[in-house]
């Protein structure tokens, strides 16, 4: 399943759709149609969560731009906006922002900004020409589009698709006619996001007021560490199963860990943002993985079976059920201990 660093990476892909927009802003001769996007749905059996006919065809008649690609935890929006409103439009932009409306069931294309969101699920991917990222969880394949692909973005500039396999995923288009980012439907019932909210934040030196909340929630809560990391609406949104094992691995907590004093907490949001961070940086520059990360080893040996397999130091590498996930951990150094809350 794509976790926070490879939907950060299908955000990158996605960015160039934003170049057509930018070069109409430098080129003032430019036609602002020039910059517009179209979006095309070959599949016959899309996810069950995604835009209708109507929904696209109002976006490819409305003359849309990608304005821009935002992302909270494992889920992406591309923010979409008019390049050209008639008076009736703006008259009509005008009175729902008069009346406070802030989106639309069913789009028009007279909205001057539509939110169009993307969960990748368990095997969803963006792709462009040029680079097909690969997943642990689907077969070796770089042919442009891949199969099943359900979504195609194209502008003058570039183009990117979306594919998923299991149709787990989910695209949803929003009609706006105020913008926010408070305003986005997908976005708004996230916690936090996991990268952002982590950064500059150290056991030494406390410099992030969000880092800091971020640690003095994970403390003292009843249910295991790991199912609280999991949970998108918790603490933090973005962690999921590998990604959560590697923080804790690092942190030398059992996934079950109930009721984590204060320091213990600290050294979560310390190494979620080291493996966040490091993950991302490795994606975007298409380095692999550090060596000594549980990562390369997971799915080693029918992991998840119960069999053993070696960390980077030789210690025994075991799976387990936690937070309703299997959980790789090293158990000599991932011990569980009996407590109870203040």
């Amino acid at each position: 399943m794509p976790e926070l660093p490879e939907v950060e990476k299908f955000r990158q892909i996605l960015l160039p759709l934003t170049a057509a927009v930018t070069k109409s802003k430098v080129n003032s001769s430019s036609s602002s149609s020039a910059c517009t996007i179209t979006i095309e749905c070959p599949s016959p059996t899309p996810p069950k969560v995604f835009p209708s006919q109507n929904d696209i065809d109002a976006i490819n008649r409305g003359g849309y731009a990608v304005g821009d690609v935002l992302r909270k935890g494992k889920v992406l929006c591309i923010v979409l906006k008019k390049q050209t409103q008639s008076a009736a439009a703006e008259r009509a932009t005008k009175r729902r922002r008069t009346n406070g409306d802030t989106d639309s069931c069913n789009i028009t294309g007279n909205e001057p900004t539509i939110y169009l969101s993307l969960h990748m699920g368990m095997t969803g991917r963006i792709s462009s020409p040029g680079n097909v990222p690969s997943l642990e969880s689907l077969s070796e394949c770089d042919e442009y589009p891949p199969p099943h692909t359900h979504m195609i973005i194209k502008s003058t500039e570039s183009e990117a698709c979306f594919s998923d396999p299991r149709r787990f995923g989910s695209a949803s288009v929003f009609g706006v006619w105020c913008e926010g980012g408070d305003l986005i439907p997908s976005f708004k019932d996230l916690a936090p996001d996991a990268l952002e909210s982590s950064a500059g934040y150290s056991c030494a030196n406390d410099v992030s007021k969000m880092g800091r909340k971020i640690a003095e929630q994970l403390s003292n809560q009843r249910r295991g560490i790991k199912a609280v990391l999991l949970d998108q609406r918790a603490v933090v949104s973005g962690v999921g199963n590998w990604v959560a094992d590697e923080i804790l691995y690092r942190s030398k907590l059992h996934p079950d860990q109930s009721f984590l004093n204060v320091q213990e907490s600290q050294r979560v949001v310390v190494e979620m943002h080291h493996v966040l961070s490091t993950a991302v940086e490795c994606l975007n520059s298409d380095k692999g993985f550090p060596d000594d990360w549980l990562f390369h080893r997971r799915w080693r040996s029918g992991g998840g079976s119960g069999a053993a397999v070696k960390n980077h130091r030789g210690k025994a590498i075991t799976f387990i059920k936690s937070g309703g996930r299997t959980s790789a951990i090293v158990a000599s150094l991932q011990t569980k201990k009996s407590r109870t809350g203040k």
